[in-house]
């Protein structure tokens, strides 16, 4: 656990989140003028529609400046999604980083014009990391299995959103809703939509889920240990 000191709570955990929130903003401004330069993207101005900001990865965006927001009831609603879900599909996305475009074209990774993007996506994956980890690890979020659902709504929310720009935009796959891409379902997806649809679901859920548990059982675990621990200091004396 990370020991405060002072008077530093709640407050200042969302003055970090809200950090991090400026951050990877700021990280995705970097992001729109790299693609608006460059003639990797047509330049003159351009922007593939597919590089809008509302991947899975995305959510994020959204999500932090809600947890650092003055709305306790929508911030506590937010934080199973903004803890579980985040740090499951960033962790999967970094276990593969040639899916996130973190791999960069030039030898040893050199800071290069070119590898903007991929050095962009290694910071701001990296802060999707940083703070779920930080919120239990601060205090600021106590996960419990009991908040999948939670988690499952607000997922819902947003896919119904990414689902819909999808189909106004015609060439997207935000959250791989429309062709699959990258996905190792995709193969259902043109046999079966519905099915395709419920599997992604229910692997989401269950992952979700698991992340919930295991939070839970380590946070029990970890007050188990302070009760003792305080127990031992109070015998002392």
């Amino acid at each position: 656990m990370i020991k405060k000191k002072g008077n530093y709570g709640t407050k200042y955990d969302r003055k970090v989140i809200l950090f991090a929130s400026l951050f990877i903003w700021g990280l995705e401004v970097i992001k729109t003028i790299y693609i608006f330069r460059s003639d990797d993207f047509s330049g003159n101005g351009n922007y593939p529609a597919f590089m809008m900001p509302f991947h899975i990865c995305s959510m994020a965006l959204y999500a932090f400046p809600i947890l650092a927001s003055n709305h306790q009831k929508f911030r506590d609603f937010v934080k199973p999604f903004a803890f579980a879900v985040m740090l499951l599909m960033t962790s999967i996305i970094l276990a593969i980083p040639a899916s996130s475009g973190i791999m960069g074209s030039e030898p040893n990774w050199h800071f290069t014009y070119i590898n903007i993007l991929p050095f962009q996506s290694f910071l701001y994956h990296g802060t999707l990391v940083f703070v779920p980890l930080y919120m239990v690890l601060s205090g600021f979020y106590r996960p419990r299995i009991s908040d999948v659902w939670k988690a499952f709504v607000v997922l819902i929310v947003v896919a119904v959103f990414a689902f819909a720009l999808n189909k106004a935009l015609g060439t997207t796959d935000f959250m791989t809703l429309e062709y699959g891409n990258g996905n190792p379902f995709k193969s259902l997806l043109y046999e079966s939509y519905p099915l395709y649809t419920l599997l992604l679901f229910s692997v989401s859920t269950g992952g979700t889920a698991v992340v919930l548990m295991i939070g839970d059982i380590l946070a029990t675990l970890n007050e188990k240990n302070r009760k003792l621990a305080n127990q031992k200091t109070l015998l002392r004396t």
